[in-house]
């Protein structure tokens, strides 16, 4: 990703962002709106109006061509032609850079350099070890036989530790893609901090997933659970979860924090016994809406013979209460403190969820923790993208453990997502897709109406 280098000095146009911090920006807020939900629905009207009706339920190859070559052109705006065009910084988006990470090393106190530098190299080490030990899965997530094959070469990547020279690849390659982890991709500056906050997210929210299963299977929901496999799925995740952080929360999470200034009305916080008041109706309502979605969901999905008893329904509602009561409890405490910077986060986080049609579950448990992970990026002390990988491959391995894999029965969550991977395609799948695809058009009808311009940039 090629962005404006850490200590160049020049003139930069900056913009105070939802959270208050001030930071580079070369376009007008109302720009950046409009940018992140033009791309939002060219998105999902390529999925899903384009792709699914013609290439998966018409059938037309063509079309699937056409419209993965457009999601690979727009992932590469994304990542490489708008944070130059916008002049964002690679910390803006959480990353470092090898300028930052040579400035850390070479100055500064002694202690810290030396912490950092250590920690870089074992950090370079051990992903070099997980390459080599757990090469199936690197080749696999880079579609490396897929390639081979594309290219004319009938070799077997998964075999290449096992034999000369495709040993030698296997080694250059994790070298390569540990150097740019290691030492560009990681911003060692606010690691402690926005480590510090992902736990602060992550363990609670965990406790949460393990007693949900807990209730719904009681011991059965831990019997199949292997560790190993555990620790292998975290470690993966947090390499996806950076990945799809990368394109939500650095790309969407920047340029919505950049659309709207801070809020300065006295109304936009709420404190004192109606802080836990509004909190405490967040969460009633948050498990009410969820409990209602779900029960409905099931009984169409499945049928009333999915769950047969009084106590069957009983322990459902309580799951849900369980499990969306603290989401919607600490929405609401976060939407106390900063009205305008939750609902901001709400929308940004609501590209992530969305993303993940048609598997529903995954929708509302993606767009829960997106809200969470674009709220606290918003803040430069958290704004470490490899703290945000680390929340989402903790909590996504461990809630795939819980409630994927067929183990959940009619709460099993599919991580299959997107038009290609639905099962039995008909007409209907439309629906919803297309419902919100206008509430996104709606949106953005109101934000063009009644938007002030609100440049609100300066030059420092």
């Amino acid at each position: 990703m090629s962005m404006n280098s850490v200590g160049k000095t020049s003139i930069v146009p900056q913009v105070q962002t939802t959270a208050g911090d001030w930071e580079q920006e070369r376009f007008s807020r109302k720009q950046n709106f409009i940018e992140a939900m033009t791309v939002m629905l060219i998105i999902l009207c390529a999925l899903w109006l384009v792709a699914y009706p013609f290439g998966v339920v018409m059938k037309i190859q063509a079309v699937n061509v056409v419209v993965n070559v457009l999601l690979v052109l727009g992932g590469a705006y994304l990542l490489f032609v708008a944070p130059i065009l916008h002049k964002d910084t690679t910390q803006s988006w959480g990353l470092g850079n090898p300028v930052q990470y040579w400035k850390l090393i070479t100055t500064g106190p002694p202690v810290r350099r030396l912490i950092i530098f250590i920690t870089s190299i074992v950090v370079f080490i051990g992903l070099n070890i997980v390459n080599f030990q757990q090469w199936r899965y690197v080749a696999r997530f880079f579609q490396m036989q897929v390639l081979s094959r594309t290219f004319g070469l009938s070799v077997d990547v998964y075999q290449f530790p096992n034999q000369f020279p495709g040993v030698i690849f296997v080694v250059v390659f994790g070298a390569l893609i540990s150097a740019l982890i290691a030492f560009c991709a990681i911003r060692y500056d606010n690691f402690h901090t926005a480590f510090r906050t992902a736990m602060l997210i992550s363990f609670p929210l965990l406790i949460v997933i393990f007693i949900s299963a807990y209730i719904q299977r009681g011991t059965s929901a831990f019997q199949q659970l292997s560790f190993s496999r555990w620790a292998l799925g975290v470690f993966g995740y947090i390499f996806w979860g950076f990945v799809q952080q990368l394109l939500f929360s650095s790309y969407f999470g920047t340029r919505f924090r950049k659309a709207f200034s801070p809020s300065n009305s006295p109304n936009n916080k709420i404190t004192g016994e109606e802080q836990v008041k509004k909190s405490l109706q967040f969460g009633l309502w948050g498990a009410f809406i969820a409990i209602t979605f779900t029960c409905l969901s099931i009984s169409i999905v499945y049928g009333m013979r999915m769950i047969p008893s009084i106590s069957v329904w009983i322990q459902l509602v309580l799951w849900l209460t369980v499990f969306f009561f603290p989401m919607g409890f600490i929405y609401g405490y976060f939407y106390c403190k900063d009205k305008k910077r939750m609902l901001v986060a709400t929308l940004s986080a609501s590209c992530f969820g969305m993303i993940h049609i048609d598997s529903y579950g995954l929708v509302a448990v993606t767009w829960i923790l997106g809200i969470v992970l674009v709220y606290v990026f918003m803040e430069e002390k958290n704004r470490n993208l490899v703290a945000m990988g680390f929340i989402h491959g903790l909590l996504g391995s461990t809630f795939g453990e819980m409630f994927s894999k067929d183990s959940a029965g009619v709460l099993n969550v599919d991580y299959s997502v997107g038009p290609w991977n639905v099962e039995e395609p008909t007409w209907g799948v439309l629906v919803i897709p297309v419902i919100v695809i206008l509430i996104y058009i709606s949106i953005f009808i109101a934000y063009l109406k009644n938007a002030p311009e609100a440049e609100e940039i300066k030059s420092l």
